[in-house]
């Protein structure tokens, strides 16, 4: 009896999986207990280690044992309930009568359920409740099925309805237990990796409900502080899970998506996917699920207009059902494509930190070569320079614009590939099926009718990706010149081009907008197209079916088609706008891949990568290899180049470059010997500019492509005890000096201490407010070049590397502190001992310490090496260089920083970066103006026109769907006969052709207005910049202001005007939906209002919440950025340290931030969309009842009502996100508006002109002249007066920090100034800034070059011909440092990368001088302007400079060589922002104690400089 009892009732399924669950659970033990032993014997005493108790974990605790204590009493109520059955049924106790009433099955939940309450073995272990709740899911299935389901019919009763009250309160008691208490219940902490687990409290996501978790609850908390404070910080933000974490992120996909790790050449999305394939294989089930469900629109609506159609008498449904249906069917949808968009998003969170660090860890092995690069633009001219190779891309520019824009385009296509691939074809499908189900063959028609429209929009979209391709083109030009123009907008406002600068940047501006305006009009004849196809082939099915099927076209048919139809058509919409978005996902995706598998590695890599499994030996004798003893530190027999071309050897180390040939120079360094430095000495490294001196740092270093000249080639660089690197562009981070020192090392006070003075920076540190708290900007910015350099030099120093390797450190130092350098740096007891390989110009400086010297030659090559003596009786060129320099050294005095360093204790906070502004509350109104305002010279009219022919596109919309329903209720009144189908067709046309028109002026208007407000918000943004000063610039980080001009101009073109044209179109389609809607049916405006009220509260607490998340989020992103910049160009220093994974860490810690703040900002996107597309769903199924029950309406009004209100309902949630998004994305408004309104330079007048004649000479007369930094700042001059008559020469000479650099930016009136400064005989402050300073010229410390050929450097504006700029080549002395044979051979059409990085300082120094010349102006300051060049080319620059220069111009020089200013006509001697001497060289030497004459007499050779300065030696 039992087995058929079992076999023929249902109610038997339940007991079926009570058994399954008992087998399950016994092989589970059996295999557990196992286990357990297994550890226990290999791990003898193991326990997993607890996490310490919490206050928010010890309430979770007790809530989610009140939650199974709960469900406890469920089961033993059901038990009960169970048992009342059985006791209330006649007969004998058996085991057919007890599995019949349940009292078995509910006896083992009670079994299952009570561990958890009793504490009984593993009471935590999960498995219990998933057996558990599968066993009582399953019982609820079963007596929904049987006596819930049949209540929608009207011929149906329940099951077991014999049970009377008790069945209900069993049914009640079921959903409890098996659905209530789970879905409410805290979720059990339980990290996917407990290895890498974050530390502190876990985020709420993980252990929120299931309910709480599904429908983002777990953000209820922080929406609701958000309603109550004006902004919540980051710090307050949802913890990151321990799964999202960057470093467990790259741990995991590293040795699946990293070439250098993987060992193979696999295209990154394949190996992404391998990682992440069960994820995405969930997202597809998601899109499936969400697919499907979109039929139960389709379905309610015809079932609900098909009982109305007959009256409802004879529908065996009950009306309601339909209802229920609209509200489930869309609330499935709801939560599948809210989690399918949520976990896509969490996947692109994964996709940007795993591409954000695979790019970090490749660029630490890739090869820093100098590559140039130019615009990319055709030539404007026929003469126009030819395109060059895409190969010769700027690396670090490469490598930002992968990490900014190529990462963007990647989740942004992320989030679309799957629905292409899987949603819309499902849908489409199944949408197209049932039209079929409905019209029977029509459909097929109307199938027909799309195969042959769909390639329209096709052909259309490959146009715009053209345009848009091109576009992209002119945006990249764009953003190439703004770029450019920051890096070197310091040079750009000492010079006076500001305006020529704007202009040429408002070219490229227009040529963009122009592509936009291109693109834009065919996106309107492509979005008429997408409109037309589902409005077209719905006709034609329609009149496919009444004419030659014959068909009647009731409300219930087409509606129910109009609603597939409506959801073909948004498919379509989502395809075509989707298409273009991961065509570029894919092509930034294979940039990334070609990066990631075609970029030069250095050499120690390239052997990993050619032979994984050697484990890094070198795979050919090809690359030379480190000699067997480790201690040696050199090189031999080796060739050395920048770059591994495959062509190169030792015997043809390079090919000369003609002129225009695009190549650009070569450069190769030769060892035809050996080198071998002393270890625990100094080794000193000399030769002229050019030879390769930093090039045999970079060779030791591994920096350069080594190439063996035979057996015995080797290159050593012992690392065991630390390398330390000292560039000679300085690296400095922007971070305080400590920081900057210290370079992650441990504070040690004393060694610290020590390192300040040894190198010179007690008095540099005590002239800042905040001393060594200081933050230097970015690029050290705020300080000197001398001062960068002692920096760098004290970080080499204080660490505790054994090998220090520095570049030239000495070059930007005057001879005082190159001195002190020397005789307590580099004589001190830190660095005793310790092996030092320095380059260097200044040989007599460093000529005592050295003990080991190498001298190159211009060639490249080693020219003599040995001691000092040995080298200069083999390299006569060293032995006058020598004899030259010992002419400017003497002895000096011990005591040249004589300030201690001030104790930590009352400095200030030392930030000189002021901290990005992060808006509180909604955004102002006045931000949004800024773009309403700008959209037409009388904005109203604009704005008038455009909400009106928008209006009118929407009426018109909706009288098509009124039409088609006005066509189907004429089939309720009259035969098919009678029914004229052409005439409604026509109708239904001509509305088509009105919407055209109207939605074409709607278009139209928009183009014209989003044009202008773009064009003119970025000049107005561009001029701000330009017209702001030199302190904004050092506060500013150059990234902040990059993003302002390139990815929120950006905004401003896209995503600001059409949020604002989707969010004014959203409203009135909205308006004129729920005015129709309420004259159908007037009580649809009481839940419409509730429904508006409701979502505008919704909309308002969210609102808060996102404001604060975005604001958060733009200002989390830069310092990601940031670090990476900043990184790369620091690759060189990071690697010589051994720092890499120090700037990991740091670069992991960043992005976490960055993630916490997105994912967040997409969470509550998700919040809001489901709360309020519940909302309209639920008022959809509430006019849904209305119209079954109490309205009057036909079927044919019905369906035309209820299509309005699901439109209205649908859009409720598109129009608030629209609204949020508008005011999310106008942050970016506020951000620009901030920059509108930052600290100006005096604006150019009329009054402000000079006259035409003007500067006639050079004369100079400074009265009482001081100067700060800033309105708040101290004093650096102080009452300066002095002057200067026209053709002067002057040298300014004093210590680092006595105001030189100082006073030049203030006779430029760069700084702050007062007092009167008169330049040919006019006040400097009653000059237009363009104009004084577009006559004067300044060569400043750091020489900035553009990216471009030379000729471009020296003539950016194309003024002069090539003769001129030629013969201020020769002037300035560059062709003394080559001869006419080189192959390194510098010329006008000779490609300069970006800073000048392919060229050494001194060539930089000298194309700077030349481009100085080049102006010709009657005032001309160098500011120490020769540092970096050695002593014969200076000596030629100085005789030019004597020479070339007109008799009339005035020449200030600021410079560390006596040599260099001993015959000026006046020495100005500068201390502390004081004036200490001014007069002529021959009577400053007259004065007894004079600070001049000490220099002077304190010299190596004073009769030469007595000589140089016209008076004899007494």
């Amino acid at each position: 009896m039992l087995s058929s009892i079992l076999r023929s009732d249902m109610r038997m399924l339940p007991l079926y999986g009570a058994g399954i669950s008992a087998v399950s659970l016994t092989v589970h033990a059996a295999y557990y207990a196992g286990l357990k032993r297994c550890t226990l014997k290999e791990r003898p005493g193991y326990a997993p280690q607890p996490r310490p108790p919490t206050a928010a974990g010890a309430a979770r605790g007790l809530s989610i044992f009140l939650h199974r204590l709960a469900r406890f009493l469920c089961c033993v109520l059901l038990l009960s309930v169970s048992l009342t059955t059985f006791s209330a049924q006649n007969g004998s106790i058996s085991w057919a009568r007890l599995a019949q009433s349940q009292v078995l099955l509910y006896a083992y939940t009670v079994a299952l359920a009570a561990p958890h309450v009793l504490k009984l073995g593993r009471a935590d272990n999960p498995v219990f409740s998933y057996h558990l709740t599968s066993v009582l899911c399953l019982t609820l299935a079963v007596y929904t099925y049987r006596n819930v389901l049949p209540l929608f019919f009207r011929d149906q009763r329940p099951a077991d309805g014999s049970e009377g009250l008790l069945l209900w309160i069993k049914l009640f008691l079921l959903f409890v237990a098996a659905v209530g208490i789970p879905l409410s219940m805290p979720r059990p902490y339980s990290p996917s990796d407990p290895a890498s687990e974050l530390t502190g409290e876990p985020s709420k996501q993980q252990t929120a409900s299931i309910f709480s978790f599904v429908v983002f609850g777990w953000l209820d908390d922080m929406v609701a502080k958000a309603s109550r404070v004006s902004h919540i910080p980051l710090s307050d933000f949802p913890p990151l899970a321990n799964a999202n974490a960057t470093k467990r992120l790259a741990d995991r996909s590293f040795p699946f998506v990293d070439p250098f790790e993987l060992g193979k050449d696999k295209h990154i999305f394949w190996a992404y996917l391998s990682v992440y394939y069960w994820d995405f294989g969930l997202y597809a089930l998601l899109a499936i699920v969400s697919a499907f469900m979109y039929l139960s629109r389709i379905i309610a609506t015809q079932g609900l207009l098909a009982y109305l159609e007959v009256g409802g008498h004879h529908s065996s449904i009950y009306p309601w059902t339909w209802a229920i249906v609209l509200f489930v069917g869309p609330t499935i949808i709801t939560l599948t494509e809210e989690w399918y968009q949520w976990l896509m998003h969490v996947q692109s969170a994964r996709i940007q930190a795993i591409l954000t660090e695979l790019l970090f860890q490749h660029a630490l092995r890739i090869r820093v070569k100098a590559d140039t690069s130019q615009e990319t633009e055709e030539p404007e001219a026929a003469g126009g320079t030819a395109k060059p190779d895409d190969k010769q891309t700027h690396l670090a520019g490469r490598l930002s614009t992968l990490v900014t824009v190529d990462i963007e385009n990647i989740k942004n296509g992320n989030k679309f590939w799957l629905q292409l691939l899987v949603k819309v074809p499902v849908l489409v499908g199944c949408s197209l099926v049932y039209v079929y189900k409905i019209l029977g063959w029509s459909a097929l028609v109307g199938l027909g009718a799309i195969c042959v429209l769909v390639p329209l929009p096709g052909y259309l979209s490959s146009w715009i990706q053209r345009y848009q391709a091109d576009m992209m083109k002119k945006t990249d030009a764009r953003v190439q010149s703004i770029n450019e123009t920051l890096g070197v907008v310091r040079m750009i406002k000492l010079f006076g081009w500001e305006a020529r600068v704007a202009e040429k940047i408002k070219e490229h501006r227009e040529a963009e907008l122009a592509y936009i305006r291109k693109t834009r009009f065919l996106e309107l004849t492509n979005n008429l197209i997408n409109f037309a196809i589902p409005l077209v082939t719905m006709a034609i099915t329609f009149g496919s079916y009444t004419i030659l099927q014959h068909g009647e076209l009731t409300a219930s048919r087409l509606f129910a088609t109009f609603i597939a139809f409506s959801q073909i058509q948004m498919q379509f919409h989502v395809t075509f706008y989707a298409i273009p978005v991961c065509t570029q996902a894919k092509v930034s995706l294979d940039r990334i891949n070609d990066l990631l598998h075609n970029t030069e590695l250095l050499d120690e890599f390239e052997r990993k990568k050619a032979n994984p499994t050697s484990g890094g030996e070198p795979a050919t004798e090809e690359l030379p290899s480190p000699m067997a003893n480790g201690s040696v530190l050199g090189m031999g027999h080796t060739t050395f180049t920048w770059a591994d071309d495959g062509s190169r050897s030792p015997s043809a180390p390079s090919t000369p470059a003609t002129s225009g040939s695009g190549r650009g120079r070569t450069f190769a360094f030769t060892v035809d010997g050996a080198i071998a430095f002393k270890r625990g000495r100094i080794n000193l490294i000399v030769g002229p500019t050019g030879s390769g001196k930093t090039s045999l740092l970079m060779a030791l270093l591994g920096e350069m492509h080594a190439i063996p000249s035979g057996p015995d080639a080797f290159v050593s660089l012992p690392r065991t005890d630390g390398v330390a690197y000292a560039a000679q562009e300085s690296w400095i981070q922007n971070e305080t000096i400590r920081d900057n020192i210290l370079f992650g090392a441990p504070y040690d006070e004393v060694r610290y201490n020590k390192v300040i003075k040894q190198c010179a920076l007690e008095r540099d540190l005590s002239l800042f407010d905040a001393g060594d708290k200081t933050e230097v900007g970015e690029k050290g910015i705020t300080l000197s070049g001398g001062q960068k350099a002692r920096i760098t030099l004290a970080r080499a120093v204080y660490s505790s590397a054994e090998i220090l390797l520095l570049d030239d450190v000495l070059a930007a130092l005057d001879v005082h502190t190159g001195r002190w350098i020397v005789d307590k740096c580099f004589k001190g007891d830190l660095v005793r001992g310790r092996t030092i390989v320095l380059v260097s110009h200044n040989v007599a400086l460093v000529k005592p310490v050295a003990d080991f010297v190498v001298a190159l030659g211009a060639d490249g090559r080693i020219v003599s090496q040995g001691s000092l003596d040995k080298a200069l009786q083999e390299d006569h060129a060293l032995m006058e260089e020598l004899a030259t320099e010992e002419q400017e050294l003497g002895k000096k005095e011990d005591i040249v920083d004589d300030a201690e360093l001030d104790s930590a204790e009352g400095r200030t906070a030392g930030k000189l970066v002021v901290a990005e502004e992060i808006g509180e509350g909604h955004v102002r109104w006045d931000a949004l103006q800024l773009y309403l305002n700008n959209t037409s010279s009388v904005p109203w009219i604009y704005w008038s026109i455009y909400i009106g022919t928008l209006c009118l596109t929407h009426i018109l919309i909706n009288s098509q769907t009124y039409a088609l329903g006005y066509w189907a209720a004429q089939y309720e009144h009259h035969v098919p006969s009678e029914v004229s189908v052409s005439y409604y067709l026509s109708l239904f046309f001509l509305l088509i052709v009105l919407v055209f028109v109207a939605y074409s002026g709607t278009w139209s208007t928009y183009i014209y207005g989003s044009d202008r407000a773009s064009r003119v918000i970025h000049r107005d943004l561009v001029a701000s910049v330009l017209g702001s000063t030199l302190r904004w610039f050092d506060m500013t980080p150059t990234s902040r202001i990059v993003a302002r001009c390139t990815a929120d101009v950006q905004a401003v073109d896209t995503a600001i005007p059409r949020t604002l044209l989707s969010l004014i179109e959203a409203t009135v389609f909205m308006l004129i939906r729920v005015l129709t809607t309420t004259v159908m049916a007037p009580f649809f405006i009481i839940p419409a209002v509730a429904a508006a009220a409701l979502g505008g509260w919704l909309s308002s607490v969210y609102m808060r919440a996102q404001l604060c998340v975005k604001r958060e989020l733009s200002n989390a992103r830069a310092p990601v950025i940031g670090h990476f910049g900043s990184a790369i160009s620091g690759l060189v220093s990071i690697r010589a340290y051994g720092a890499q994974e120090r700037f990991r860490k740091e670069s992991y810690a960043r992005m976490d931030k960055y993630n916490r703040a997105m994912l967040t900002y997409d969470a509550l996107n998700r919040w809001i969309t489901i709360r309020s597309d519940v909302l309209g769903t639920a008022l959809s199924a509430l006019l849904a009842l209305y119209l079954v029950n109490d309205a009057s309406l036909s079927a044919s009004n019905a369906g035309f009502t209820l299509s309005m209100a699901l439109g209205f309902s649908m859009n409720i949630l598109f129009w608030m996100r629209t609204l949020n998004e508008l005011q999310v994305t106008a942050n970016i408004l506020e951000r620009i508006k901030q920059y509108l309104q930052i600290e100006q330079e005096p604006k150019t007048t009329v009054e402000g002109v000079p006259p035409a004649y003007w500067p006639a000479s050079g004369g100079l007369r400074v009265e009482k002249l001081s100067a700060r930094y800033s309105a708040d700042g101290s004093e650096v001059l102080h009452d300066l007066s002095f002057e200067v008559k026209s053709g002067e020469r002057i040298g300014i000479v004093g210590r680092t920090g006595s105001g030189k650099s100082s006073l030049t930016l203030a006779l430029l009136r760069c700084i702050l100034t007062s007092g009167r400064v008169y330049y040919d005989g006019i006040a400097t402050d009653s000059i237009n800034l363009d104009a004084l300073r577009s006559s004067i010229t300044i060569i400043p410390q750091i020489p900035e070059l553009l990216s471009g050929s030379l000729r471009e450097n020296l003539d950016p504006f194309g003024e002069h011909d090539d003769a001129t700029l030629n013969d201020v080549l020769h002037a300035a002395g560059l062709f003394s440092l080559q001869e006419e044979t080189d192959h390194a051979r510098i010329t006008l059409d000779t490609p300069i990368a970006g800073g000048g990085s392919n060229l050494s300082v001194g060539q930089r120094q000298i194309i700077a001088l030349a481009r100085a010349m080049v102006r010709r102006s009657k005032l001309l300051i160098l500011d120490e302007a020769t540092s970096a060049i050695d002593y014969d080319t200076d000596t030629i620059i100085q005789k030019s400079l004597r020479e070339e220069l007109g008799q009339d111009v005035t020449v200030l020089t600021i410079a560390h060589r006596l040599q260099s200013i001993m015959d000026a006509d006046k020495i100005l001697v500068l201390d502390a922002g004081h004036i200490v001497e001014f007069d002529k060289p021959s009577e400053l030497l007259q004065r007894e104690g004079g600070y001049f004459r000490g220099l002077v007499d304190g010299s190596g050779d004073r009769a030469a400089l007595y000589a140089m300065a016209g008076r004899t030696h007494l």
